[in-house]
């Protein structure tokens, strides 16, 4: 799922500097930062009416199922179309330092890129990729993460 992007700068340079390779630190660190980003994305919001029958004649969306209605005789009708979105997430290394989280879900795109997904699935607090990086940067976790790999590369704790 192409969307958002965290970029480290300044490694080459770092590097330079103190005359070490931090590649391999930053490998795992960058699947750290994949980590918690997908902890902000992969959780579903609270269910809405949208995932509940409301009576005879309604269509819902059942999660893990697909969209479902009840018939005029009250039987309940379907069509299991989900991919399980929740489960679908990876992450898998990148280059030489990098990491890319994404889903495989055909659907994923429309329910968390930042550019492509329907407003409704926003309204209904669906997190979006843009979301959940600034999430983390915004605790601070994604300079932790990093700055750990390298007091770690380095021989510190």
């Amino acid at each position: 799922m192409p969307g958002a992007t965290v970029r480290l700068v300044g490694l080459e340079e770092l590097q330079r500097k103190l005359g070490r390779d931090f590649k391999p630190a930053m490998r795992g660190a960058s699947k750290a930062i994949a980590a918690e980003i997908q902890g902000e994305i992969a959780p579903y919001p609270p269910a809405t009416s949208a995932n509940r029958p409301a009576g005879p004649g309604s269509r819902w969306y059942e999660r893990g199922f697909g969209p479902r209605w009840t018939r005029k005789d009250g039987s309940t009708g379907g069509r299991k179309t989900s991919e399980t979105l929740g489960r679908r997430w990876g992450i898998k290394s990148h280059g030489s330092i990098g990491a890319v989280l994404g889903n495989i879900a055909s659907y994923a795109p429309y329910v968390h890129d930042h550019e492509k997904r329907a407003k409704f699935h926003e309204r209904r607090g669906w997190v979006s990729d843009r979301e959940a990086i600034e999430d983390v940067e915004r605790a601070g976790t994604i300079k932790r993460i990093v700055r750990d790999a390298i007091i770690a590369a380095l021989g510190g704790r």
